[in-house]
C-alpha cells in the first residue's frame, strides 16, 4: 500500500509534505524523501539507469522548490513583523523557552550562511528563516543560501533512500503487511516524542521557579537609593532585532557570562530581563548569579515586552564591536 501510494503520488506528496514542514507544522518531510528515494530506485532499477537518476533529480528539484515557497513566506513575515513573528513561533514550539537562542548563536557565528545547515537541525529549520528576515538579510542572499541548504537537505534524503533501497525493501514489505498498524506505530512514536519534549520543558520551568518583580515594581525601585542594577540578558540576535534597552541596563555578553559583572557591589539588588517566554534566559542568568554570590537577584516578569507595554522609557542600544562584526556577516553594508 505504501509503495503504491508513493509510486503514484510521489511528487505531489513530496511537494505537499515539504511545504507543510517549511510552514512550521510538525510533519517531518525527511521520511517522505527517504521513502521516495527508496521506491523510485526500486521501481526505476528495472528500467534505464538514466531515467531513474532523472526521476531522483526531479524529486530533489520539487522538494527544493517547495521549501523555498514556504521559506519565502516566513522570510517576508520576519522582515515585516520582526520579533512579533519570532514570539509567535516560539509560542507554538514545544521548546519555546529557548527556541530563539540556537538560531541566534548560529547566525552570530556564521551569518546568513547558517541557512545552509539549519534544515538538518530540528527546531531551527523554520525559525532561522524569519530571523534572517528580521535581521535585514538581502533577498538575493537569502534565496541563494536557502536554496543551497534546501537542495543539500533534499539531496541527502533522496540519496540515502536510493543507496539503501535494497536494504530497506524488506522493511517496506513489512510496513505494507502491517497496513493500518503502520499508522498506529507512527502515532505512538510521535506521542512518546512529544511527551519527552514536554517533560523536559516542565523540568526546566520547575528548576527556574523564583520570585519575580514586575514592571511597576522595577519602576518604583529605580526611584530608590541606591537603585538596582539592571541586566539585559537578551541574546545578541534579539538585541539586533530590537535595539533598545531599559535605561542604564548593563548588556550581558553571554560569551563572558556573569564574569562580566565582577566589580559590581554584590549586595545591591539586581533585576535581569530578557525577551523570551517565561523569562527563561533571565532566570538562567539569575540562577548563575546567585551561585556566584549575588544574593538579591530577580528576573523581570514579562521581560522587555512587559516594560514596553507599561509605557516606561526605553533608550537606543548602540551596537558594540562584537555585534557589528556579527551584523557584518549577515548584511555587510549594515556594519559600516
Amino acid at each position: 500500500m505504501l509503495r503504491e501510494l508513493i509510486a503514484e503520488y510521489g511528487l505531489p506528496l513530496v511537494f505537499l509534505n515539504v511545504l507543510i514542514e517549511s510552514l512550521g507544522l510538525p510533519v517531518p518531510a525527511m521520511p517522505t524523501l527517504l521513502l521516495t528515494g527508496v521506491i523510485t530506485s526500486l521501481v526505476g532499477g528495472h528500467e534505464n539507469a538514466w531515467s531513474m537518476r532523472l526521476s531522483l533529480f526531479t524529486v530533489v528539484l520539487v522538494a527544493t522548490s517547495s521549501a523555498l515557497v514556504g521559506d519565502l513566506l516566513w522570510f517576508w513575515l520576519g522582515r515585516r513583523y520582526g520579533s512579533r513573528v519570532l514570539g509567535f513561533l516560539c509560542s507554538m514550539s514545544m521548546s519555546r523557552d529557548s527556541c530563539v537562542s540556537k538560531s541566534g548563536e548560529l547566525f552570530g557565528k556564521f551569518g546568513v550562511r547558517a541557512l545552509v545547515v539549519t534544515k538538518f537541525i530540528p527546531g531551527l529549520s523554520t525559525l532561522a528563516v524569519p530571523v534572517a528576515g528580521a535581521m535585514g538579510v538581502p533577498l538575493i542572499n537569502f534565496l541563494f543560501y536557502d536554496a543551497v541548504g534546501a537542495a543539500i537537505w533534499a539531496t541527502v534524503g533522496v540519496a540515502l533512500g536510493s543507496v539503501f533501497a535494497e536494504t530497506v525493501e524488506p522493511i517496506l514489505k513489512a510496513l505494507d503487511w502491517l497496513g493500518v498498524g503502520t499508522a498506529i506505530i507512527a502515532a505512538f512514536s510521535l506521542i512518546i516524542y512529544v511527551g519527552i519534549r514536554w517533560r523536559h520543558r516542565a523540568t526546566l520551568r520547575r528548576r527556574l521557579r523564583m520570585p519575580r518583580v514586575d514592571a511597576g515594581q522595577l519602576d518604583a525601585l529605580l526611584t530608590q537609593e541606591p537603585p538596582p542594577w539592571i541586566i539585559d540578558a537578551r541574546r545578541r540576535m534579539k538585541r539586533q532585532c530590537d535595539p533598545v534597552r531599559i535605561p542604564g541596563a548593563i548588556v550581558l555578553d553571554h560569551d563572558a557570562s556573569v564574569a562580566q559583572l565582577d566589580g559590581l557591589d554584590r549586595s545591591r539588588k539586581f533585576v535581569v530581563y530578557c525577551d523570551c517566554p517565561n523569562e527563561v534566559s533571565a532566570a538562567l542568568v539569575a540562577e548563575q548569579m546567585k551561585a556566584e554570590g549575588y544574593s538579591d537577584v530577580f528576573p523581570l516578569a514579562g521581560g522587555l515586552k512587559a516594560w514596553r507595554a507599561a509605557g516606561f522609557a526605553l533608550e537606543p542600544l548602540l551596537l558594540d564591536e562584537a555585534t557589528r562584526e556579527a551584523v557584518g556577516k549577515i548584511h555587510p553594508r549594515s556594519a559600516s
